[in-house]
């Protein structure tokens, strides 16, 4: 991975066979980020898994194959989950799935955007939602 900042923006690139989501946590640690949002990633990813949450729990699929990132975004907080990333992906047939990003493995490579906060940013518990909200 190389990775350069700017500013409160950093710029990475990762390669094949990096982890999405383990290589972002380096950069959280590499920078001591403590909020922020994750504004782009462009590239392509396999082994990935995304979901669906239908009110009570994410309905998950698991893909092999090879797609093409078109879309990734989120947001970074000091509490768990401390990545919440979304992303949109399109296979050989043209056709986007998408959802909540679960895990996803760099081939052949991947271009990110962060955005750092100049404050921390931290998820509580809503019992209405069943999820953890940032709250900032």
């Amino acid at each position: 991975m190389m990775h350069r900042i700017e500013g409160n923006l950093i710029f990475a690139k990762l390669d094949k066979g990096e982890d999405v989501f383990s290589s972002i946590e380096r950069l959280i640690e590499i920078y001591g980020i403590k909020g922020g949002t994750v504004l782009s990633g462009i590239g392509m990813l396999r082994e990935f898994e995304i979901g669906y949450f239908n009110g009570k729990e994410y309905e998950k699929k698991f893909v092999e194959k090879n797609h093409e990132l078109v879309a990734l975004h989120g947001s970074i907080s000091q509490d768990e989950p401390r990545l919440h990333l979304h992303a949109g992906l399109a296979g050989p047939d043209h056709m986007i799935i998408g959802g909540h990003l679960f895990r996803g493995k760099v081939d052949p490579l991947l271009e990110l955007t962060i955005a750092v906060t100049s404050f921390p940013m931290k998820r509580v518990y809503n019992e209405k939602t069943n999820l953890k909200e940032l709250s900032l």
